[in-house]
Protein backbone atom coordinates (compact mmCIF):
# COMPACT_ATOMS: atom_id res chain seq x y z
CA UNK A 1 0.00 0.00 0.00
CA UNK A 2 1.36 3.05 -1.03
CA UNK A 3 1.45 6.63 1.23
CA UNK A 4 -1.36 8.07 -0.64
CA UNK A 5 -3.86 5.03 -0.01
CA UNK A 6 -2.43 4.82 3.42
CA UNK A 7 -3.38 8.98 3.85
CA UNK A 8 -6.59 7.85 1.93
CA UNK A 9 -7.00 5.17 5.00
CA UNK A 10 -5.83 7.62 7.59
CA UNK A 11 -8.38 10.18 6.36
CA UNK A 12 -11.52 8.16 5.93
CA UNK A 13 -10.88 6.67 9.82
CA UNK A 14 -10.59 10.25 11.38
CA UNK A 15 -14.19 11.11 9.21
CA UNK A 16 -15.53 7.78 10.59
CA UNK A 17 -14.58 9.29 14.20
CA UNK A 18 -15.75 12.68 13.66
CA UNK A 19 -18.92 11.59 12.35
CA UNK A 20 -19.56 8.93 15.12
CA UNK A 21 -18.15 11.07 17.88
CA UNK A 22 -20.61 10.51 20.67
CA UNK A 23 -23.08 13.05 22.25
CA UNK A 24 -20.98 13.10 25.40
CA UNK A 25 -18.53 15.33 23.56
CA UNK A 26 -20.82 18.09 23.10
CA UNK A 27 -20.92 17.86 27.07
CA UNK A 28 -17.71 18.69 27.51
CA UNK A 29 -17.75 21.32 24.94
CA UNK A 30 -20.49 23.05 26.83
CA UNK A 31 -19.20 22.40 30.09
CA UNK A 32 -15.70 23.97 29.52
CA UNK A 33 -16.94 27.10 26.87
CA UNK A 34 -19.63 27.75 29.94
CA UNK A 35 -16.67 27.15 33.08
CA UNK A 36 -18.73 24.75 34.62
CA UNK A 37 -21.81 26.83 34.63
CA UNK A 38 -23.60 24.22 32.14
CA UNK A 39 -23.44 20.34 30.85
CA UNK A 40 -25.39 17.79 29.63
CA UNK A 41 -26.85 14.72 31.21
CA UNK A 42 -28.60 11.86 29.99
CA UNK A 43 -26.88 11.86 26.74
CA UNK A 44 -27.55 10.35 23.64
CA UNK A 45 -26.57 9.86 20.22
CA UNK A 46 -24.03 11.75 18.55
CA UNK A 47 -22.53 14.76 18.69
CA UNK A 48 -24.17 15.90 15.44
CA UNK A 49 -27.72 14.52 15.94
CA UNK A 50 -28.74 13.30 19.65
CA UNK A 51 -30.63 14.16 22.72
CA UNK A 52 -29.90 15.13 26.67
CA UNK A 53 -30.98 17.19 29.73
CA UNK A 54 -29.09 20.04 29.81
CA UNK A 55 -28.06 21.20 33.28
CA UNK A 56 -27.12 24.62 35.01
CA UNK A 57 -25.35 25.23 37.64
CA UNK A 58 -26.42 27.70 40.26
CA UNK A 59 -23.51 29.84 41.99
CA UNK A 60 -23.50 28.36 45.53
CA UNK A 61 -26.50 26.20 44.52
CA UNK A 62 -27.52 22.93 43.11
CA UNK A 63 -27.39 21.74 39.68
CA UNK A 64 -30.85 22.99 37.68
CA UNK A 65 -31.60 20.32 35.46
CA UNK A 66 -33.89 20.80 32.08
CA UNK A 67 -36.11 19.08 30.01
CA UNK A 68 -34.96 16.95 27.56
CA UNK A 69 -33.17 18.40 24.29
CA UNK A 70 -33.12 17.03 20.91
CA UNK A 71 -30.88 18.57 18.60
CA UNK A 72 -29.57 18.33 14.73
CA UNK A 73 -26.38 20.06 13.66
CA UNK A 74 -26.24 20.39 9.90
CA UNK A 75 -22.71 19.55 9.06
CA UNK A 76 -22.22 21.08 5.68
CA UNK A 77 -23.18 24.70 7.44
CA UNK A 78 -19.59 23.94 9.25
CA UNK A 79 -17.88 24.37 5.56
CA UNK A 80 -19.23 28.05 5.38
CA UNK A 81 -17.95 28.65 8.92
CA UNK A 82 -20.99 29.00 10.22
CA UNK A 83 -22.78 25.98 13.00
CA UNK A 84 -26.26 25.52 12.49
CA UNK A 85 -28.60 23.73 15.00
CA UNK A 86 -31.97 22.96 15.54
CA UNK A 87 -33.14 22.01 19.17
CA UNK A 88 -36.36 20.47 20.27
CA UNK A 89 -37.87 19.95 23.80
CA UNK A 90 -39.76 16.78 24.48
CA UNK A 91 -43.14 17.37 26.38
CA UNK A 92 -43.67 21.37 25.83
CA UNK A 93 -46.08 23.50 23.88
CA UNK A 94 -43.24 24.53 21.03
CA UNK A 95 -44.68 25.36 17.93
CA UNK A 96 -41.77 25.19 15.63
CA UNK A 97 -38.30 23.37 16.33
CA UNK A 98 -35.56 26.50 17.99
CA UNK A 99 -33.18 27.20 15.16
CA UNK A 100 -29.57 28.64 16.40
CA UNK A 101 -26.92 29.83 14.30
CA UNK A 102 -23.66 30.23 15.46
CA UNK A 103 -21.02 32.69 13.55
CA UNK A 104 -18.26 34.77 13.99
CA UNK A 105 -19.15 37.49 16.55
CA UNK A 106 -22.68 36.84 16.70
CA UNK A 107 -25.34 33.99 17.80
CA UNK A 108 -28.81 34.68 16.28
CA UNK A 109 -31.41 32.48 17.53
CA UNK A 110 -34.55 32.26 15.63
CA UNK A 111 -38.12 30.64 17.35
CA UNK A 112 -36.37 30.75 20.44
CA UNK A 113 -38.17 28.56 23.06
CA UNK A 114 -36.72 27.88 26.59
CA UNK A 115 -38.60 26.24 29.53
CA UNK A 116 -36.40 26.91 32.93
CA UNK A 117 -37.04 27.22 36.23
CA UNK A 118 -37.76 30.23 38.83
CA UNK A 119 -34.89 28.91 40.32
CA UNK A 120 -32.94 30.67 37.90
CA UNK A 121 -34.38 34.06 39.44
CA UNK A 122 -31.78 33.44 42.23
CA UNK A 123 -29.14 34.39 39.69
CA UNK A 124 -30.37 38.23 39.02
CA UNK A 125 -30.09 39.06 42.61
CA UNK A 126 -28.76 37.86 45.94
CA UNK A 127 -31.74 40.04 47.45
CA UNK A 128 -33.84 37.12 45.84
CA UNK A 129 -32.46 33.95 47.68
CA UNK A 130 -34.06 34.05 50.94
CA UNK A 131 -37.77 34.51 48.94
CA UNK A 132 -37.11 30.47 47.27
CA UNK A 133 -39.03 31.29 44.50
CA UNK A 134 -40.41 28.21 42.33
CA UNK A 135 -42.99 27.96 39.03
CA UNK A 136 -41.67 27.30 35.44
CA UNK A 137 -40.60 30.30 33.13
CA UNK A 138 -41.54 30.15 29.47
CA UNK A 139 -38.91 32.73 27.40
CA UNK A 140 -39.69 32.94 23.85
CA UNK A 141 -38.66 35.32 20.74
CA UNK A 142 -38.76 35.06 17.00
CA UNK A 143 -35.47 36.21 16.85
CA UNK A 144 -32.75 37.39 18.75
CA UNK A 145 -29.15 38.20 17.85
CA UNK A 146 -26.71 38.23 20.42
CA UNK A 147 -22.91 40.11 19.24
CA UNK A 148 -20.08 41.58 21.25
CA UNK A 149 -21.91 44.65 21.12
CA UNK A 150 -25.33 43.35 22.80
CA UNK A 151 -28.53 41.84 21.65
CA UNK A 152 -30.93 42.85 19.26
CA UNK A 153 -34.10 42.06 19.25
CA UNK A 154 -37.31 41.34 21.41
CA UNK A 155 -38.39 38.31 23.98
CA UNK A 156 -40.71 37.83 26.36
CA UNK A 157 -41.29 35.42 29.16
CA UNK A 158 -44.09 33.82 31.51
CA UNK A 159 -43.01 33.18 34.72
CA UNK A 160 -45.70 30.31 35.53
CA UNK A 161 -47.72 28.91 39.09
CA UNK A 162 -45.23 31.28 40.79
CA UNK A 163 -44.72 30.62 44.22
CA UNK A 164 -42.42 31.67 47.19
CA UNK A 165 -41.56 29.62 50.31
CA UNK A 166 -42.56 32.84 52.51
CA UNK A 167 -46.11 32.36 51.59
CA UNK A 168 -48.46 29.65 51.87
CA UNK A 169 -50.26 30.92 49.07
CA UNK A 170 -49.53 29.07 46.15
CA UNK A 171 -49.29 29.76 43.32
CA UNK A 172 -48.55 33.44 44.16
CA UNK A 173 -49.82 33.91 40.33
CA UNK A 174 -48.64 34.13 36.77
CA UNK A 175 -46.57 36.70 35.71
CA UNK A 176 -45.48 38.14 32.55
CA UNK A 177 -41.52 39.64 31.52
CA UNK A 178 -40.86 41.77 28.17
CA UNK A 179 -37.10 42.49 27.01
CA UNK A 180 -36.83 45.00 24.09
CA UNK A 181 -32.85 45.82 22.92
CA UNK A 182 -31.33 49.20 23.15
CA UNK A 183 -28.48 50.77 22.33
CA UNK A 184 -27.39 50.62 25.91
CA UNK A 185 -28.29 47.09 26.55
CA UNK A 186 -31.95 45.24 27.48
CA UNK A 187 -35.27 47.04 28.45
CA UNK A 188 -36.88 44.85 30.62
CA UNK A 189 -40.92 45.28 32.18
CA UNK A 190 -43.27 43.23 34.66
CA UNK A 191 -46.67 43.12 35.07
CA UNK A 192 -49.50 40.16 36.28
CA UNK A 193 -51.54 38.01 34.35
CA UNK A 194 -53.68 36.68 37.38
CA UNK A 195 -52.90 35.97 41.07
CA UNK A 196 -53.00 37.18 44.40
CA UNK A 197 -49.49 38.66 44.31
CA UNK A 198 -49.48 41.73 42.01
CA UNK A 199 -46.24 42.37 40.59
CA UNK A 200 -45.46 45.21 38.38
CA UNK A 201 -41.59 46.63 37.44
CA UNK A 202 -39.50 47.87 34.69
CA UNK A 203 -35.75 47.91 34.54
CA UNK A 204 -32.87 47.58 32.39
CA UNK A 205 -30.10 44.92 31.68
CA UNK A 206 -26.56 45.48 30.56
CA UNK A 207 -22.92 43.50 30.39
CA UNK A 208 -21.22 46.25 31.83
CA UNK A 209 -23.64 47.27 34.93
CA UNK A 210 -25.66 44.03 35.25
CA UNK A 211 -29.11 44.21 36.29
CA UNK A 212 -30.95 47.20 37.79
CA UNK A 213 -34.84 46.58 38.10
CA UNK A 214 -36.95 48.81 40.26
CA UNK A 215 -40.82 47.39 40.87
CA UNK A 216 -44.12 47.23 43.41
CA UNK A 217 -45.44 44.54 44.51
CA UNK A 218 -49.56 44.41 46.37
CA UNK A 219 -51.78 41.99 47.66
CA UNK A 220 -54.97 41.15 45.67
CA UNK A 221 -58.04 41.76 48.08
CA UNK A 222 -58.44 39.84 50.78
CA UNK A 223 -55.05 38.30 50.40
CA UNK A 224 -53.40 40.95 52.58
CA UNK A 225 -52.33 38.64 55.33
CA UNK A 226 -51.32 35.61 54.07
CA UNK A 227 -48.80 37.75 51.77
CA UNK A 228 -47.86 39.87 54.54
CA UNK A 229 -44.32 38.42 55.31
CA UNK A 230 -43.43 38.12 51.29
CA UNK A 231 -44.32 41.78 51.25
CA UNK A 232 -42.51 42.27 54.00
CA UNK A 233 -39.70 41.20 52.74
CA UNK A 234 -39.69 42.55 48.98
CA UNK A 235 -39.41 46.23 50.71
CA UNK A 236 -40.70 49.07 52.07
CA UNK A 237 -44.27 49.74 52.12
CA UNK A 238 -43.99 53.09 49.56
CA UNK A 239 -48.27 53.72 50.85
CA UNK A 240 -50.71 51.75 52.23
CA UNK A 241 -50.72 47.99 51.18
CA UNK A 242 -48.13 49.05 48.04
CA UNK A 243 -44.66 47.84 48.27
CA UNK A 244 -41.74 48.55 46.45
CA UNK A 245 -38.58 46.52 45.70
CA UNK A 246 -35.32 46.91 43.65
CA UNK A 247 -33.01 44.29 42.29
CA UNK A 248 -29.35 44.74 41.53
CA UNK A 249 -26.85 42.70 40.27
CA UNK A 250 -26.02 39.23 42.03
CA UNK A 251 -22.40 38.92 43.48
CA UNK A 252 -19.82 36.84 41.91
CA UNK A 253 -18.68 33.81 43.42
Amino acid sequence: MNKWSWMLLIAAYLCVLIVTAPASLLSRIIDHASNGRAELANTRGTLWRGSANPVLHQRGGGPITLATLHWNIATLALFSGKLNAQLQWDDEAQSAPMDIIVSPGQIELRRAYLPLSALLLDEASDFLKPAQLRGQIIFKSDSLIITEQGVQGTAAADWLNASSLLSSIAPLGNYHFTFSSSSAGVDIALNTTSGALQLAGQGHFSTATGLAFKGTAQAASGKEEALRELLGHLGPEERPGVNTFTLVPARGR
